[in-house]
This record gives C-alpha cells, structure tokens and sequence, in this order.
C-alpha cells in the first residue's frame, strides 16, 4: 500500500493507490477533468494493464515489480514555449534518484533513463493549456525496480544493475522527493538556464561519439544542443552543418 509522503512540499501529499488500472495517466487525466486534484496528487498501481510510453509505444512492467505512477502538476508560472522544462526537470530528478544507486545512468533524450546503456525508465508527459499558459501537466513515469526478465534484450532494472531486491514502497518516497526537490526548484524561477545546462551534462551522446540511423545509413554523430522547444541538435559525421529534429525524425542505434 502507497500512502503519502510527509517531507514533500508539493509531490506525494496525495496518493492515490489503485491495485490495477488501465492506464495511471488517464486516470489522472479523469481526476483533473472533475477538477477533484490537488497538484502534486499521485496516481500509483501495481498492475498498469494499457500502460502508454513515448510516440505510441506500449509500457510493458511485471505487475507487483516496479514503479509505475502519474504525478498531476499545476505548472501555471511556466510560459508555453518553457514547457520542454518540465520534461527536463522530471528526467533530472529519476536519474539522480537512480544514480544514487548505479554510476552510469543518464538521460537519453527527450526523458528516457539509461543505466549502463540500457533503458531503466519511461516518461509520458501529457499537457493541457489554457490560452498562452499551462493548465496542468501530467507526468507518467514508469522505472523497473525489481524486474528481472525482459522481453526487450535493451531493458534494465534496479535489481538487474546492482543484484539486490527493493522495497517498492521505500523507493517511491525516494523518488517523490527528488520529483519534488527539481519541480520546487523550478517553480523557483530564476534556474531555467541551469536547469538546461546540467539537463546536458547528463544526456547520453551528449559531446560523445554514437551512432544513428538518418536517411537510410548507419552513420557517428554527437549531440550538441537541445533547444528552448526540446528539439535535438546532433552533428552528423556525413552532413556538414549540424542539424535539428524532433521526435520520430532521427533514429538512435543499440550499441
């Protein structure tokens, strides 16, 4: 059983445990239609049945293995065109949660989180707007604790990266308190630049040498930049001048 959590200021001091749930992000997203939330509200299941990930993906967890919840924000102070923060401080706060127990984890763009190259956590951000600013954010976020077999030969855990067995409930309120330390932060105003800065100095294949598909070729490059919109800026060893994409439009190769 998930309760809330009492050094929070914002993320946790509502949870709302389901056993089982299509999707922890409609969910939430029903809540906020009913105007029943308070920001910060969780959503948290054992067994997500419909679980959703990035560009149409399926989020598959072993139910009873791993954390898989929606946080309900009220990011009201952010501008549209801020709105890739939000993403950026989410991806922070799980890889320094998750650093805390293996070295090399990072953030593989947009918010994706690696341990040892492998793919530990996925983020579904859904955001509503009214007129020029946010109306509510909801940050789905699914991180394999104790999952030891994957279908997906890329995947990893927890227990897979450092062979111990964790207790769900201890390791939510973990997470809930980074969530909560990056969003005050951000609220804070004032970070935006620092926040984009160290998103950076954690993104994998940031200034390094790693491989994509473009164009139907195997070819290096290195990422250089993310833009104030979250477009990705990589140059490639066969095109002369660095180049921007979005989702979908450049392919990262497994290595």
């Amino acid at each position: 059983m998930y309760n809330s959590t009492p050094d929070t200021l914002i993320i946790g001091k509502k949870v709302i445990y389901l056993p089982t749930c299509h999707s922890t992000n409609d969910i939430a997203a029903e809540i906020v239609h009913a105007g029943l939330f308070e920001e910060g509200t969780v959503v948290i299941t054992d067994n997500q049945v419909k679980g959703r990930g990035q560009r149409g993906t399926v989020w598959n967890a072993v139910a009873g293995q791993n954390l898989t919840f929606s946080v309900i924000l009220n990011p009201t102070f952010l501008p549209i065109q801020e709105q890739f923060l939000i993403s950026q401080i989410t991806a922070l706060a799980i890889r320094g949660y998750l650093a805390s127990y293996v070295t090399d984890t990072k953030v593989k763009w947009p918010n994706d989180i690696y341990m040892n190259s492998r793919k530990a956590v996925g983020v579904l951000i859904e955001n509503s707007l009214q007129g020029s600013r946010f109306a509510t954010s909801i940050v789905g976020i699914g991180v394999n604790i104790n999952q030891s077999h994957f279908e997906n030969g890329f995947a990893t855990s927890l227990l897979r990266e450092t062979g111990r067995t964790f207790t769900l409930t201890e390791e939510f309120h973990k997470l809930l308190k980074f969530l909560d330390t990056h969003y005050v932060r951000l609220r804070s105003g004032g970070q935006y630049e620092a926040i984009r800065r160290e998103y950076l100095s954690h993104l994998y294949g940031y200034q390094q040498d790693v491989k994509f598909a473009y164009q139907g070729n195997i070819t290096n490059g290195s990422v250089t930049n993310v833009t104030q919109l979250g477009k990705i800026r990589i140059k490639l060893a066969t095109e002369p001048e660095e180049l921007e994409f979005g989702l979908k439009e450049i392919e990262w190769v497994k290595e």
